[in-house]
């Protein structure tokens, strides 16, 4: 099991994923700098139920829940694809730059809202939530 502090390194270790895909889609990062924190309450009370992680420049953040998934080991094959999305935005924010990242992102998001979609399909439709689902199932070899 992994300590209380751990980066997604060691996620990506503990989950079988194969490390020269995730190479291949995150050139500019690496996973053993990245930390992996749980989320504190404040940023949880701003999360829309169901959101399990959030990438940030700095960290990645997660629930309680999938915290204590990833120090136990549990389900390898959800951890290891959620890592490598959370890493895959990281990737995104250091190849666009901060502000040209959420500029993008909010512009999408809000794209899919005026077109009348949910919340969900509005966030499914966010170009860089798709390079992020992409990005795992391809590492995760189930693309």
């Amino acid at each position: 099991p992994m300590a209380q502090r751990f980066t997604a390194g060691e996620v990506v270790r503990s989950s079988g994923v194969d490390r020269e895909r995730l190479r291949g889609v995150t050139p500019r990062v690496h996973p053993d700098t990245v930390p992996v924190r749980t989320a504190p309450r404040w940023l949880m009370r701003v999360w829309v139920a169901g959101i399990q992680a959030m990438a940030t420049p700095w960290a990645i953040y997660v629930t309680p829940a999938v915290f204590r998934r990833f120090v136990a080991g549990a389900e390898p094959a959800a951890n290891g694809s959620l890592i490598v999305h959370e890493l895959m935005h990281v990737e995104q924010v250091r190849r666009m730059g901060v502000v040209r990242h959420v500029m993008r992102y909010l512009a999408d998001y809000l794209r899919g809202r005026y077109r009348g979609l949910g919340h969900w399909e509005a966030y499914r439709a966010v170009r860089a939530e798709q390079e992020a689902r992409a990005a795992a199932a391809l590492v995760m070899g189930s693309w």
